[in-house]
């Protein structure tokens, strides 16, 4: 069996659905926003957000560990599509880099 491309998904990382709230700090005023992280793969990341942000725009992401034997995800992210609701805002984000 080839397990190379056995998932449904033909992506390089499968995507972990998730609920989990993610602290984003945004430009050079680091005005911060609490948000939704939908999904989340090896390259990127889905987030939802109460307030627009841009195409393009790097953003630090801080997405905490849900259990004790799991670090938190502190990342920078660079927003590559957007789709917006009547009252939320849904991006989909590359991770450009990991803090540690």
């Amino acid at each position: 069996m080839n397990l190379k491309r056995t998932y449904d998904e033909k992506r390089d990382f499968i995507r972990m659905r998730m609920d989990a709230p993610i602290r984003l700090v945004v430009g050079a005023q680091q005005r911060e926003l609490n948000g939704r992280c939908i999904d989340l793969s090896g390259t990127g990341m889905c987030i939802e957000v109460d307030e627009p942000l841009n195409v393009g725009e790097e953003i630090l992401a801080y997405l905490p560990s849900q259990q004790e034997q799991f670090a938190p995800l502190h990342a920078a992210i660079r927003i590559n599509r957007q789709k917006v609701d009547l009252d939320s805002y849904e991006y989909g984000a590359v991770i450009t880099r990991i803090i540690a």
